[in-house]
Parts: structure tokens; C-alpha cells; sequence
């Protein structure tokens, strides 16, 4: 059996993950990102998506409770590239034109 999770998907983003800097090329500032974005289940599934991928390692919330783990298996360039979600999040889904 499985277990439902409540999730708030209207959840609004603090000051400092809307005002998002993608250029900012410090480790630090990307990793503090990461960490903060961590508690967005969306977020999380989005990195488990990747990691399974790449690293063919599942994650879960019993092995990975919080983004530190997370860090010593992704690189720099990785957890800039993935803290883009912020940047996508706010883009509504676009709907390609099919020509009859």
C-alpha cells in the first residue's frame, strides 16, 4: 500500500529563490540554493529523476533525508544546472500548434 502525500503545489518561493541569480557562478551560492530548494517535493522528485539517470542510484527520504548526501554525489556544474527547476517552474507549459 502506498502512502499519500500532502503537497501544497501554490507553495510561494522565499525572496532569495525568486530572486534567483543563474550567472552567480559560486559553489557556495549554488549550494545554499540547493539546499533551501530541497524542502519542494517537486524539487526532489525532479533531482531523484536526475540522479537515477546519471548515477543509477534511487533516492529516497529514508537514505536522503536532506540535500547533504545529495551534494557529495552531485558536482558544482550538476547543482547549478539542476537549481535551473526555479527558473522552469515559472514558465506555464507550452502548447506546440499541430497544422491539419
Amino acid at each position: 500500500m502506498g502512502v499519500v502525500l500532502k503537497i501544497d503545489f501554490k507553495t510561494k518561493l522565499n525572496s532569495r529563490l525568486a530572486k534567483f541569480d543563474p550567472k552567480n557562478s559560486s559553489p557556495q551560492y549554488h549550494t545554499e540554493i540547493f539546499s533551501e530548494l530541497f524542502q519542494f517535493p517537486q524539487f526532489k522528485a525532479h533531482v531523484a529523476a536526475y540522479v537515477d539517470r546519471n548515477y543509477c542510484v534511487v533516492i529516497n527520504d529514508e537514505d536522503h533525508p536532506g540535500p547533504r548526501s545529495l551534494l557529495d554525489i552531485l558536482t558544482p556544474q550538476e547543482v547549478r544546472m539542476l537549481n535551473g527547476w526555479i527558473l522552469n517552474r515559472r514558465n506555464k507549459p507550452s502548447i506546440l500548434r499541430q497544422d491539419a
